[in-house]
């Protein structure tokens, strides 16, 4: 997309009045006025790759930013044979620097990740791929910019969401719109990184081959490359990139999905040597992220929600505690595929309150503060004040058909209208730090930018709803 065109889309979206928070009461007369025939939904065909064309071998999909920090940078790609690879790093003037990535091998989905080193905070940096001698990427090439300085305070807004929908036409315009975004003004939606909070897509399954096609299969599109090759991206799961519908530890396979899973994203880091899964942690200036695996170690959700029952394991909600007690960053947001809230879905937390409540009380004994939950899997966006004292904000879906909002005394805001994401700003520069959340709508931009105040995160002040939304 050319720099007029993304122009004229962001302009042209930033024009349009943001959405009017409808009364539910409202919502409902209106549905009711005019009634629509239910339609069966027909089964989604499953996804294929395009063949591999014949000749040299080329770059299948990627690039795709992973991890960046301050001092490094992970980039993924997949091409269409077993060949070597390297990236070409430039800055402007510095010496051009060549990573080697190694080979691609099938046994590793022809993926691969290349680690760069040595870099320097907030520092611009352009790269290049290259294939078996051949480069891959045409002008202008990719960039990125590097982390600031652990501990540095600085203003950061975080993209996150969730669910990207069963084929892959159906998060096409939300990709297309935040690879728009990314770096336009902040009014227009600009944002540091992504997070990827599960449902990543909807391989419903643990065979690798399979998973592989679905991984590989949404990253194909225009406006994912573009994005992801400019943006670091940040991913955890949920049932349907993990195994079947609301599948949990109990699912035979779940070690192939989780080195597919490791294959296709390039984070910093994946469970520890003793506790598989695909939880870590990282820093970015004065804000900590707590990326949590809710599938690997879970309970069924029907089991009963006795002592022991549990969504994370014990090995990794100590991990957790240790981390969150290490921690000395200024705000924490505590990502997890199923929402922390207290009435949800049969598929959250609110069957494993025997392992939530206790950790939550934890937090407020250890007095952390700047604690922020998030989550994503309900196919709607919306805010919540659990137990009148945390703030959690689940953002969704990408692409995924929507969920209808159901009454819920700890809500506060709520969208299910059309494919959403969220955005986190925060300003550490400010005492306390300044957090304001927005939920983005593809085609109808920012429904909504709303100020917590730090008394309100730490549940001293009550976080009202927003006006014109009920419960």
């Amino acid at each position: 997309m050319s720099s007029i065109s993304r122009r004229h889309l962001l302009r042209t979206a930033a024009a349009m009045p943001a959405a009017v928070l409808v009364p539910r009461s409202e919502a409902a007369e209106t549905k009711t006025k005019a009634p629509k025939a239910a339609v069966a939904k027909k089964p989604v065909a499953p996804l294929t790759l395009p063949p591999v064309q014949p000749g040299p071998a080329y770059l299948m999909a990627g690039p795709m930013l992973g991890h960046v920090g301050p001092d490094r940078a992970h980039v993924w790609v997949r091409g269409t044979a077993a060949v070597p690879w390297k990236l070409v790093l430039t800055k402007a003037g510095a010496p051009t620097r060549e990573i080697d990535g190694g080979s691609l091998k099938a046994e590793a989905g022809l993926s691969g990740i290349a680690i760069i080193e040595g870099l320097k905070p907030s520092t611009h940096y352009t790269y290049q791929i290259v294939l078996d001698g051949r480069e891959q990427l045409p002008l202008p090439l990719p960039s990125f910019t590097t982390a600031p300085e652990i501990g540095s305070a600085c203003r950061q807004r975080i993209a996150f969401g969730s669910c990207v929908g069963r084929t892959t036409a159906a998060a096409a315009p939300t990709w297309a719109e935040l690879a728009a975004r990314r770096a336009a003004t902040t009014d227009e939606g600009a944002f540091d990184l992504l997070l990827m909070l599960g449902d990543n897509h909807y391989g419903d399954t643990t065979e690798i081959e399979k998973l592989r096609v679905y991984y590989t299969a949404h990253r194909l599109g225009a406006g994912w490359r573009d994005l992801s090759a400019r943006s670091p991206v940040y991913a955890i799961w949920d049932d349907h990139d993990y195994g079947p519908n609301n599948s949990d530890g109990t699912e035979a396979g779940k070690a192939d999905s989780l080195k597919t899973f490791q294959e296709f994203w390039a984070n910093p880091a994946c469970g520890e040597a003793d506790n598989p899964g695909c939880y870590f942690t990282f820093t970015r200036g004065d804000v900590q992220f707590f990326m949590c695996d809710g599938r690997y170690h879970r309970s069924p959700n029907k089991a009963e929600d006795a002592p022991g029952k549990t969504m994370l394991g014990e090995k990794q909600l100590a991990w957790l505690k240790r981390e969150l007690l290490a921690s000395k960053a200024k705000v924490k947001l505590v990502a997890n595929g199923s929402e922390w809230e207290s009435y949800g879905s049969e598929d959250s937390w609110t069957q494993f309150k025997q392992e939530r409540d206790p950790f939550l009380r934890w937090i407020d004994e250890q007095k952390l503060e700047g604690v922020i939950f998030l989550s994503g899997d309900r196919h709607f966006s919306s805010g919540y004040h659990i137990n009148g004292r945390f703030l959690e904000l689940s953002a969704g879906p990408f692409g995924s058909d929507n969920s209808k909002l159901r009454a819920n005394q700890e809500r506060f805001t709520g969208f299910d209208d059309g494919r959403l994401w969220g955005v986190l700003d925060i300003d550490t520069t400010a005492s306390p730090p300044r957090v304001a959340y927005e939920f983005w709508q593809t085609g109808h931009s920012m429904r909504e930018r709303r100020e917590i105040s730090w008394a309100q995160l730490h549940g001293r002040e009550k976080i009202e709803r927003s006006k014109g939304y009920e419960i």
